[in-house]
């Protein structure tokens, strides 16, 4: 039997805390705002977390803006 590495990509551990809270808003459409590193706010729902990104649907519509995970300094629940 393989270990949790070797199921996922290496930094996306779906039994870390952070990763479950993430699917949680995935699951139900919560709409989040994102904090860059350098301070510029992304807000909307996601869509969808990997390894490397954050799939963000902005109220732009259309397809959604992928956030590099680590230029992430802040992740917040908007409701």
């Amino acid at each position: 039997m393989g270990t949790s590495t070797e199921r996922h990509p290496p930094g996306f551990d779906p039994s870390q805390p952070g990763i479950r809270c993430l699917q949680r808003w995935i699951r139900d459409r919560t709409p989040i705002q994102v904090e860059l590193q350098g301070g510029r706010l992304l807000q909307g729902c996601p869509q969808w977390v990997d390894g490397d990104h954050l799939a963000l649907l902005t109220d732009a519509g259309g397809e959604p803006v992928l956030v590099n995970r680590g230029a992430i300094a802040l992740i917040q629940a908007l409701t």
